[in-house]
């Protein structure tokens, strides 16, 4: 079990004591299977005649085993999260020197072949913990093996060796030169082990910040290509298509499946690639077969070489860009609409005072000539005739031009709660004095209902309102009704004021047009009365729906705010 859990530990780590972890556990196996390996194949050399120094089986196999067991208990103190990583895998680096000096020991101190082997925990150390961990071991070695050199002076050495082929060695300058050899390569060793581990560990860092930096930069270039509204498409040098967005796909209604690597022309044959012109507007024909109009433009595309050798890997690759500008040109043509229109607001206002003062002249003099009642019976009659068709004209023309300046230059808006159910009744008693309310009205408001707006500018929308209505059930059974209550819209509390008639309803053409100035489908109409009230009720910051259908009548709900509750 502790072995298991020894391999598996060995996976990648991505914190720092994680990976120190790793690379103890790595020492510990790279250590069993060093000592397995050269004691088990120098001892198959032996057996074959080679002159080597080894100590008994039962003593090989007894290090075997202590080196196993020594190793095995490491692994399982390791995997109880040591607190002291790099305290511990010092201890085991200066395990293996010890275990080194006993295999140099037991195999003929001096003569030993194994001496080379020190130099495994100081690589070892100084890869795994740098410079330090490199330098301890080689002055452990070093150390060691001056004991050891120091033994067989003495003639401090195993009983065996005098039945191998050890010759005792008696020059001390030799055990000096040893030494000194030795020492000075442990520590060079160190040195340079740890130098290639710093750097080493400088190069990871440096490709570790690198590669998170790529990894958010192509998180971020994903992400922009997959989120921008702007439809993006790349073409490869056969004009085949590579990469294809979420807005592309929203635009054309194709999803990226059915495109990428397809022709460009095949798919979208009305996307030309003219060098000459970069911004185009085209009718597409989407998937549904629905047509819009989209303009495109086009760049060429710089694609890194993936071979170094090769200069211009893609020399005619291009990136389109797409976007559906139908409801911008809707836009652009309602704001020329706008211009025009306040254009004409304008000349009206200009126009509309210039009348009044003849106007008013008009009127007086038709006045003095109603009063003036002398003469034969017969001129009477056409003077009084006459009278009345002047002061009618005078009256429309009046009429007519102060829808003009109300059209054209809009009162400010005065808010005040007022009752609803009186307002509309005060605009029924106008209508019907001037003659404009022919028709039944009936009147289903609430007498506690109040409305919040200005007054007179909504009492002008009513009086229109129900002047269209009347007219509307003209020669037909049937009334109007006005009605009102408290609604919700867009998360607002707003009243509701319906004006309902049984006329003929409205065409889908003159349900569309029915608030532009200047429509009227009545030879006396101007055109005026229903884009006063959308403006009226744009400026009150309401809306208006309505409901109707050729045969069933037509029902007008006017929608006006209330104010907000004080925070």
């Amino acid at each position: 079990m502790t072995m298991c859990r020894l391999f598996h530990s060995l996976s990648p780590a991505d914190d720092s004591a994680g990976q120190l972890r790793r690379h103890i556990l790595w020492l510990l196996l790279i250590r069993v299977i060093l000592f397995t390996l050269l004691i088990g194949i120098t001892a198959l050399l032996q057996s074959m005649g080679l002159s080597v120094i080894l100590p008994p089986p039962v003593i090989i196999l007894a290090m075997l085993s202590v080196i196993y067991i020594y190793s095995v208990g490491s692994a399982a103190i390791l995997q109880k999260k040591h607190a002291h990583l790099r305290r511990f895998g010092l201890i085991q680096l200066l395990s293996d020197t010890v275990f080194t000096a006993l295999l140099v020991y037991g195999t003929g101190c001096s003569q030993s072949i194994f001496t080379p082997v020190f130099i495994f925990p100081i690589v070892a150390g100084g890869l795994i913990l740098y410079r330090i961990g490199g330098l301890i071991p080689a002055a452990a070695a070093t150390i060691l093996y001056a004991l050891v050199l120091l033994a067989e002076y003495f003639g401090l050495v195993p009983s065996f060796f005098h039945h191998t082929a050890y010759v005792q060695t008696a020059n001390p300058l030799r055990t000096t030169n040893l030494f000194a050899v030795y020492g000075l390569t442990f520590f060079i060793i160190a040195l340079i082990s740890g130098m290639l581990a710093q750097r080493l560990r400088t190069t990871e860092e440096a490709l570790h910040r690198t590669t998170l930096e790529f990894d958010r930069l192509s998180l971020l270039y994903k992400q922009i290509f997959d989120d921008i509204t702007t439809g993006i498409i790349t073409i490869d040098e056969r004009n085949m298509i590579t990469s294809f967005n979420r807005a592309a796909a929203r635009i054309t209604g194709y999803p990226a499946g059915e495109v990428v690597g397809r022709k460009l022309g095949t798919c979208f044959p009305e996307i030309i690639l003219e060098e000459k012109r970069h911004r185009q507007v085209i009718d597409l024909e989407k998937k549904e077969g629905k047509m819009i109009r989209v303009g495109y433009s086009f760049a060429r595309l710089n694609m890194p070489a993936e071979d170094p050798d090769d200069p211009a890997p893609c020399s005619n690759c291009k990136v389109i860009t797409l976007q559906d500008i139908s409801k911008i040109e809707k836009m652009e043509q309602k704001l020329r609409e706008r211009e025009k229109m306040a254009a004409i607001g304008e000349l009206s206002a200009s126009i509309a005072h210039d009348f009044r003062n003849p106007l008013a002249a008009i009127s007086g003099s038709a006045q003095v000539l109603a009063l003036d009642t002398e003469g034969p019976a017969e001129s009477a009659a056409t003077r009084q005739t006459l009278t009345e068709i002047i002061l009618r004209e005078s009256d429309r023309m009046a009429k007519i031009i102060n829808n003009f300046l109300q059209f054209a230059r809009p009162a400010p808006v005065q808010n005040e709660w007022f009752n609803l159910r009186r307002l509309v009744r005060e605009a029924i008693d106008s209508l019907r004095m001037e003659g404009l309310a022919g028709c039944d009205i009936e009147v289903e408001i609430n007498e506690t209902m109040d409305c919040w707006g200005d007054r007179q500018q909504i009492q002008t929308v009513i009086m229109h309102l129900l002047t269209n209505s009347c007219q509307a059930v003209e020669d037909r059974e049937g009334g109007v009704s006005v009605r009102a209550d408290e609604d919700r819209w867009q998360g607002r509390n707003v009243s509701r004021i319906d004006v309902i008639d049984q006329g003929p309803g409205l065409e889908p053409e003159t349900r569309k047009r029915m608030f532009e100035p200047f429509f009227t489908t009545r030879e006396s109409g101007t055109g005026l009365g229903l884009a006063i009230v959308r403006q009226i009720v744009e400026h009150h910051g309401g809306t208006i729906q309505v409901d109707t259908a050729p045969g069933r009548g037509c029902t007008i709900s006017i929608l006006l705010p209330q104010p907000l509750p004080a925070a």
